[in-house]
C-alpha cells in the first residue's frame, strides 16, 4: 500500500486493478515483530518498532480492508449491530443476576420443628460476634437471650429484675444492650435485650439460644413459607 496525497492506493497484484480509497474508509493496520529473545511484540503505529526491526516487521490488515468500500461499510454496520445485540444481552443478565441477588438478600433459611420456626440470627458485642438460632415468639415484647449464649458473648448487665413468664410465674431477669443484631436486611444497632435462665426441655429436637421478640420484628414486613423453610422480607419503603 503507498500513500500519496491524502489518498491510499491499494494495489491488487492477482487482479491487476488499482481502487484509490479515502483514508478514513480503511480499516488500521498493526504491526507484529519479535525481539533477539523471541519475544512478539503487537503495536499499532510502526514508528514504535524499535529500528533493528524495522526490516523484519509484518503488516497485519484488518479483516475487512480487502472488501469495496460499500461491501466493507455493510459488514462493519453488522458488526456494529452484532456489538450493540451483545451488549444488550450481557446487560440484560447482569441487571438479572442483579435482580436475584436482591431478592436472595430479603429471604433467610430457617428451621422449622412442629410448627416453631428457628430463625439464624448474628449479634455482637464488644469484640465479639456469634451466630446462633432464635425461636421467632410473636408473643414476646423483646428479644430474649437465654443465659448461656449471655455468658458466650460476655455482656454486662446495665439492670435486674422479675419478668412473667406463660403460666404466670416470675423469673429473675436481667437487662442487656447487643452492639448489633443482623437478620437477613436487617442491621439494627444497640439493641435491647434480656436475659433468662433457661434449662433445655426433653422434647426440644432443635436446640436454640433466645426468643426474637416484637422489638426486632414489630417494623418489620415477612412472610413464612413453611414448604420452603423461608422467611421473606419485604422491602420497607
Amino acid at each position: 500500500m503507498i500513500k500519496r496525497d491524502g489518498l491510499l492506493t491499494v494495489v491488487l497484484l492477482g487482479a491487476g486493478m488499482v481502487f484509490f480509497l479515502h483514508p478514513m474508509l480503511c480499516l488500521a493496520e498493526f504491526y507484529r515483530y519479535v525481539t533477539r529473545e523471541g519475544v512478539v511484540h503487537y503495536v499499532g503505529d510502526r514508528s514504535l518498532v524499535p529500528e533493528e526491526y524495522q526490516q523484519e516487521v509484518k503488516v497485519y490488515i484488518e479483516k475487512y480492508d480487502h472488501l469495496g468500500e460499500n461491501e466493507r461499510a455493510l459488514m462493519l454496520q453488522k458488526d456494529h449491530e452484532m456489538d450493540a445485540s451483545r451488549w444488550q444481552e450481557e446487560q440484560r443478565l447482569r441487571e438479572q443476576r442483579e435482580q436475584e441477588a436482591r431478592l436472595k438478600r430479603l429471604e433467610t433459611d430457617v428451621t422449622i420443628e412442629a410448627n416453631q420456626v428457628l430463625v439464624p440470627v448474628t449479634i455482637g458485642y464488644g469484640l465479639k460476634e456469634t451466630k446462633a438460632l432464635f425461636l421467632l415468639d410473636t408473643g414476646a415484647s423483646h428479644l430474649v437471650l437465654f443465659n448461656e449464649l449471655a455468658r458466650k458473648l460476655s455482656v454486662a448487665s446495665t439492670q435486674k429484675g422479675l419478668s412473667m413468664v406463660a403460666g404466670g410465674n416470675l423469673i429473675e431477669t436481667e437487662l442487656i444492650v447487643l452492639d448489633y443484631l443482623k437478620l437477613g436486611p436487617l442491621d439494627l444497632k444497640n439493641v435491647e435485650a434480656t436475659v433468662i435462665q433457661h434449662e433445655a426441655q426433653s422434647d426440644e429436637t432443635v436446640r436454640f439460644s433466645g426468643l426474637l421478640g416484637m422489638n426486632i420484628l414489630r417494623n418489620s414486613r415477612y412472610t413464612i413459607d413453611f414448604e420452603n423453610k423461608k422467611i421473606r422480607w419485604q422491602p420497607v419503603d
